[in-house]
């Protein structure tokens, strides 16, 4: 194993040698820039400090023999034979992220509960999507006027984008999604979008509020988080109507294997052999933590979730800047938050 180090940021992973220094970088949750991932748009490159790459076949067009020169690599082609230090600037900012419109194939359509699909997009070829843990695409069918869903899995493998689709009664597109969308089917993608998405720098405990399929950007952070070995303890609420809505095991599973990550199901409806809390899942919250001053939160779900959260844990100690929500229209009173 092979010790990847970048000097700009100070992080650094493990490699066996045996992928691409990208593809391990963005699996252990580094956000190294790239666009291609062929070796053709030079947006990987870096530069090699310390250390020995090598390249599967010929160097790429990527890159040019002065950059060569300068001890310059396609992170995306080349292979560490040796320990590495390189240097390159991470992406901490929506803003450095170039908004794409892209093809994608539906390659799988998974049905998670009676009201909610899960669906997977590849982007065909070598071409891929990069993007923070939290933000959203715009889909795009020729009959249909766009609609934004959330991203919900992390930026690990950025050609596969998995979205959670609730269905809704009068919705036409979701509708489609959810009852007549097949495999191999084509559509249209634009991203990545939004000013959601995890700020990895801080050190705070975070809280994750999730309304039902609010989940998907919420899972997207805690699996980054995890690709990333953050050790930031993350406390999961996820609030819906019934027990049935609680359509991933997920949360439990982390809750159960890490020991900083915690899991709060709330149900605003139960039947009487439900055991856990119940209610409005802010109101819960509330409940658990007396002063929230010291954390981060993120809210994901229906604006009216997401405004008496920000109200209320304002009122228990929240510093405003530490609050950051994803409910399609909302933020606090007179501001504009997507």
């Amino acid at each position: 194993m092979f010790t990847i180090t970048n000097q700009v940021s100070g992080r650094s992973f493990e490699t066996d040698g045996n992928s691409p220094i990208l593809d391990d970088a963005l699996a252990h949750g580094l956000n190294f820039p790239y666009g291609c991932q062929k070796g053709a748009c030079g947006k990987c490159i870096a530069t090699i400090i310390e250390g020995e790459v090598s390249y599967e076949r010929e160097i790429p067009s990527g890159i040019t023999p002065e950059e060569i020169a300068d001890n310059m690599v396609l992170l995306c082609q080349c292979k560490a034979t040796t320990d590495v230090s390189l240097a390159v600037a991470e992406l901490d900012s929506v803003a450095d992220i170039e908004v794409r419109m892209l093809p994608c194939k539906v390659q799988s359509i998974n049905r998670l509960n009676h009201d909610v699909v899960q669906v997977f997009l590849k982007i065909p070829g070598d071409e891929s999507l990069q993007y923070l843990a939290g933000q959203y695409i715009d889909l795009i069918h020729p009959d249909f006027d766009p609609r934004a869903f959330s991203i919900a899995n992390a930026p690990v493998n950025s050609s596969l984008i998995e979205l959670h689709v609730r269905l809704v009664e009068d919705g036409k597109f979701t509708n489609f999604l959810f009852n007549e969308l097949k495999e191999k089917a084509l559509l249209r993608l634009e991203g990545p979008k939004g000013t959601f998405y995890f700020k990895e720098d801080s050190k705070k405990p975070v809280i994750l509020v999730a309304g039902g399929t609010g989940f998907g950007p919420i899972k997207a952070i805690v699996e980054h988080s995890i690709d990333s070995n953050l050790e930031r303890q993350i406390y999961v609420y996820w609030g819906v109507r019934d027990e049935v809505d609680l359509y991933m095991d997920l949360p439990q599973q982390w809750a159960d294997e890490y020991d900083n990550i915690h899991f709060v199901p709330v149900l605003s409806e139960p039947n009487e052999k439900w055991q856990g809390k119940a209610g409005y899942v802010h109101e819960s919250v509330l409940a658990d933590f007396d002063d929230l001053t010291g954390y981060e939160v993120y809210a994901c779900g229906p604006p009216i979730m997401v405004k008496a959260a920000a109200d209320t844990f304002l009122d228990q100690g929240m510093i405003k800047d530490n609050f950051f929500s994803d409910a399609f229209e909302f933020a606090f009173s007179g501001d504009n938050n997507e």
